[in-house]
């Protein structure tokens, strides 16, 4: 598992935080965020509020908002009156979190099936050929942008605000807390089913499309072996 210890990036914060409190409590959440990828705050950790209220200058007030949204995200668990505990991901976990995107991805791309346009797909082929370019030349910072980009393409295709405020934190939390180092096998394979499902889309033939995609892409079973390479070893 890949631990960068890189600095945080600099906090800005806004001149009072009455003038947005709202906003600032998705700066305190977004540098939160940025601790976990980083692996400053890992599974297990309990978090030091205090510390985190004075490095920042902030109340309490903001922070308490940010870590309710995660812990809505299972991102953390708030024990009241006693700590704040970043949680593990264990495998029975991860298994939900595959039935999840794989069902919602493939009710997705269903909603939207009408809406795959050649020249979608010969964009959405483009950004897999570039990610499977990058992993070859052990490139993963440059595929991982496009990779988030190509999933996204489904809710473009069928827009839709509950789908994505569900999909977005459990790709995160899957990929990004803390920030992952996979088998490159695993992104290989990744390349040549995004180009399976791409060719049913083209051919036409939506059921062919979805169930691979989410009994195959997004199948647990199928993908368990690199789950447990990447997460527990």
């Amino acid at each position: 598992m890949k631990n960068n210890m890189a600095p945080i990036v600099e906090f800005e914060l806004p001149s009072t935080e009455q003038s947005g409190p709202k906003s600032l409590r998705d700066k305190v959440y977004g540098y939160l965020l940025q601790k976990f990828e980083l692996g400053h705050l890992f599974p297990g950790a309990v978090i030091d509020q205090k510390e985190i209220c004075a490095d920042l200058g902030i109340s309490r007030t903001p922070l308490s908002n940010a870590l309710i949204r995660l812990e809505a995200e299972g991102i953390v668990s708030i024990h009241p009156r006693s700590k704040v505990v970043v949680n593990k991901l264990e495998e029975d976990d991860i298994h939900y979190l595959y039935e999840i995107i794989g069902s919602i991805e493939a009710t997705l791309i269903t909603k939207g099936f009408s809406h795959y346009t050649s020249d979608i797909l010969e964009q959405m082929q483009s950004w897999n050929e570039q990610m499977r370019i990058f992993v070859e030349n052990d490139n993963l910072s440059g595929y991982d942008p496009l990779h988030y980009r190509f999933h996204q393409m489904f809710v473009q295709m069928a827009p839709n605000k509950f789908a994505e405020r569900i999909l977005n934190p459990i790709k995160n939390r899957l990929w990004d807390i803390p920030k992952k180092s996979f088998p490159r096998q695993w992104y290989l394979d990744s390349c040549l089913e995004h180009q399976f499902v791409l060719d049913a889309l083209r051919e036409g033939n939506l059921e062919k499309a979805v169930s691979y995609h989410k009994q195959v892409h997004w199948g647990f079973e199928f993908n368990k072996k690199y789950i447990q390479i990447a997460y527990y070893l």
